[in-house]
């Protein structure tokens, strides 16, 4: 091997390391397990904990969880993974989480149908202020046989660094250019 296939191929590897690595380690291993609940069952009003009816006026949603968060839980990382795969009912869920009435994170998650497993994650969520916070499950099209769902909560999700990921993509990428550069001087 050339010094420069080595350099390439220190590149690719370190690239890997920065990159992907990085960014699944970030989302899957860091982080300690908050709570996670499974919900089957689907209507548009619900009783919560303090006996109080919540009702949904635009539609349907699974039973909403309740909980305290502080800043101290900061960076939440919500998944919520489809219990009998595939959930071919679901194209689109809308995850919202708030506090009374105030909505801190509202976001609409689709179904990406190329992994064999069928999954909603959010990105890290930063809590400003400690209440309980309120978590809904809202799927977009109205369905009579909802799959169930498995809603799980991580806090203290190391957040990655964007210059970091940048690097490790690139420098996965840059393998290819120069691979790609020796296919068209020969």
């Amino acid at each position: 091997m050339t010094q420069i296939q080595i350099k390439i191929i220190t590149l690719f590897v370190v690239g890997l390391l920065l990159g992907p690595t990085y960014h699944l380690y970030c989302y899957l291993f860091s982080g300690q397990n908050l709570s996670a609940n499974n919900l089957h069952e689907i209507s548009d009003r619900w009783v919560l904990d303090d006996r109080s009816i919540f009702r949904i006026s635009s539609g349907i949603s699974y039973k909403p969880m309740e909980i305290p968060l502080t800043p101290i839980e900061n960076n939440l990382l919500i998944e919520v993974t489809c219990e009998p795969n595939p959930c071919n009912p679901l194209d689109e869920i809308t995850l919202s989480l708030s506090s009374g009435s105030k909505v801190a994170f509202q976001e609409t998650l689709t179904i990406n149908s190329f992994l064999p497993f069928r999954d909603f994650t959010t990105g890290p969520i930063s809590i400003v202020y400690p209440e309980k916070y309120m978590i809904l499950v809202e799927p977009k099209t109205a369905t009579v046989n909802a799959p169930s769902v498995l809603l799980s909560i991580k806090k203290n999700v190391a957040l990655p660094s964007i210059i970091l990921l940048a690097i490790g993509y690139g420098f996965c990428l840059l393998p290819f250019l120069f691979l790609l550069k020796s296919f068209r001087v020969r």
